[in-house]
């Protein structure tokens, strides 16, 4: 690899996040926002809605702008969004961690939901003692008219979602399923003192 490869500086600034490496070795990405595969859309009036979001496709893009970096230090402050998009983005980082970067996650403020499942790409965890974790069951809007077959079903994907989330959440902890799911079940908001203590 060329020296100008590893050196290559990033800056790159969106509504809900920063990016930026000024040794083309160490990384720091800012996390403070919602995380979705695309900009919500208001029901009333059409328009995309305003407010600080974690894009899927913009966000990768950005990401494979460090991916010759040896470190990455997260900091993190998100109530969640889209749980698919959060497992996507979680892979990707677990994905350059197998590849040789060191990844830490700083919780800032809270990791709830999604946040939580990228927060635990991280082998390094950090947290105040007045940061927040919150981890739930995964759940969706219902719009329409259904029967009980159609409900049976949408029950079934959010049991396969609900049984992704314990995946990573077991990987990072060590925790059993059992207790995960438990956890899960009960929306289980833990302090930063409460949340080490469990493995998170």
């Amino acid at each position: 690899m060329s020296k100008e490869m590893k050196q290559k500086t990033v800056n790159i600034t969106r509504s809900a996040y920063a990016l930026a490496s000024t040794d083309g070795e160490n990384a720091t990405l800012t996390m403070y926002g919602d995380i979705y595969e695309t900009r919500p859309i208001d029901w009333w009036t059409g328009e995309p809605m305003d407010g600080d979001f974690i894009l899927l496709d913009e966000f990768l893009r950005d990401l494979d702008e460090i991916q010759r970096c040896r470190s990455l230090t997260i900091r993190m402050n998100s109530y969640g969004g889209d749980a698919n998009v959060a497992n996507v983005i979680h892979n990707r980082l677990r994905e350059l961690r197998r590849d040789g970067m060191a990844i830490t996650c700083i919780v800032d403020g809270v990791a709830m939901s999604g946040g939580s499942l990228i927060m635990c790409a991280a082998d390094n965890v950090e947290v105040n003692p007045s940061s927040l974790i919150m981890i739930h069951n995964a759940w969706s809007f219902f719009f329409g008219g259904y029967n009980a077959d159609d409900l049976l079903e949408a029950a079934a994907r959010m049991e396969s979602y609900d049984k992704m989330q314990a995946t990573i959440y077991q990987r990072k902890t060590g925790l059993s399923e059992t207790e995960i799911l438990g956890m899960m079940a009960e929306t289980t908001y833990m302090t930063g003192r409460e949340a080490a203590e469990k493995g998170f």
